[in-house]
C-alpha cells in the first residue's frame, strides 16, 4: 500500500466502503454503551437508527461530497441500504445531538498524546466580503486567514505524531495562539510555528524581535519537517473533506460539522476501514 495513497476509495467500492463504515460505527456504538457511554436519544418518529445516520454522514464525506446535496441524493440512490430516511432537517439535527459522540469517536481512533505533538490555527470562513458584518453566530468574528479577511471560527487542533487529532477548539475568527494556552498546558513536546511564541511548552523556530535582534529557541531542522505534517493534514480536511465549505446556522451546527471532519480524517489517517476489509494487516 502506497504511503500517499491512504484514502479508502483507492482500494475499496462504494458498497465495501460503506458495510465496513457501517460495521465500524455499530461495534463502536454498541461498545460505548456497554461502557455505560449515554448515547444522544432517538428523535420522534425516527425511523433510522443513528448507527444508520453516522454511517451515511461518514460515507457522504469520504466521497467528497456536500452534505446536504449528498444526503438528498442518497434518499434515491441508496435506498436499498438505507430504507427510512428523515427530512435533511431531521439529520442535520441528530447529528447536531451526536456532536459529542463524533468527537468521543475522533478521540478513540486518535489514541491519546503521543511522543510529540503539533499544535497550529487552522481558518474556518463562514462568510466573505461584506458579509462578515451580518455573521451573527455566538463569538464570530472577523479574522484574517490566507484568503484575506473572512468572518467566522478558526480551529485549533493537537496532533500526535501519528497524525491523528486527538485535542482541539473552535476559537473565534479573531483569535490569538495564546487564546488556547490551556489546550497544549499539560502536553510535553509540542511543536508549533512562531506565532506560538508567547505560549509556554510550545517549541517554535528563531523569531527576530524589535530591533533586529534574533531569539534562539534551540529549533532543529527536523522539527520544522514534522511541524508541516499538520500543513499536510489541514490539506486533506480542506481538499478531500470541505473543511472550507461548512455552512451552519447555529454554533453546535458548526461543532458537529468540525467534529465530522475530525472523525472522519482520523478515519482516513488510521486505516481501520482497511484493515476491517482485509486490505491491510
Amino acid at each position: 500500500m502506497l504511503p500517499d495513497r491512504e484514502h479508502p476509495l483507492y482500494y475499496l467500492d462504494a458498497e465495501t466502503l460503506l458495510v465496513a463504515i457501517y460495521v465500524w460505527v455499530d461495534d463502536e456504538l454498541k461498545a460505548l454503551q456497554t461502557q455505560g457511554f449515554k448515547l444522544p436519544p432517538k428523535q420522534r418518529h425516527q425511523k433510522a437508527t443513528l448507527a444508520e445516520l453516522l454511517t451515511l454522514a461518514i460515507f457522504l464525506l469520504l466521497q467528497g461530497q456536500d452534505l446536504a446535496k449528498g444526503y438528498l441524493a442518497a434518499k434515491t440512490t441508496l435506498r436499498a441500504y438505507f430504507p427510512s430516511l428523515p427530512h435533511l432537517s431531521r439529520f442535520y439535527r441528530v447529528l447536531q445531538k451526536a456532536q459529542g459522540l463524533l468527537a468521543h469517536l475522533a478521540i478513540r481512533l486518535a489514541g491519546g498524546m503521543g511522543l510529540l505533538q503539533v499544535v497550529d490555527l487552522k481558518p474556518i470562513p463562514l462568510a466573505h466580503g461584506h458579509r462578515v458584518h451580518g455573521l451573527s453566530l455566538p463569538e464570530a468574528a472577523v479574522g484574517v486567514g490566507p484568503l484575506g479577511a473572512f468572518g467566522g471560527y478558526v480551529l485549533m487542533p493537537v496532533m500526535n505524531e501519528r497524525g491523528l487529532f486527538f485535542r482541539w477548539a473552535l476559537l473565534p475568527g479573531n483569535a490569538r495562539e495564546t487564546w488556547g494556552r490551556d489546550l497544549v498546558a499539560d502536553l510535553p513536546a509540542v511543536l508549533g510555528d512562531r506565532g506560538f511564541r508567547w505560549v509556554q511548552g510550545v517549541k517554535t523556530p528563531p523569531y527576530r524581535v524589535r530591533g533586529g535582534r534574533l531569539v534562539e529557541t534551540g529549533w532543529r531542522r527536523w522539527m520544522g519537517k514534522v511541524r508541516n505534517w499538520i500543513e499536510t493534514r489541514f490539506s486533506v480536511m480542506v481538499r478531500s473533506l470541505g473543511l472550507h465549505r461548512i455552512e451552519a446556522r447555529s454554533f453546535w451546527g458548526l461543532a458537529a460539522r468540525v467534529n465530522l471532519i475530525l472523525l472522519v480524517h482520523n478515519l482516513i489517517r488510521s486505516r481501520v476501514l482497511l484493515r476491517m476489509a482485509g486490505v491491510e494487516l
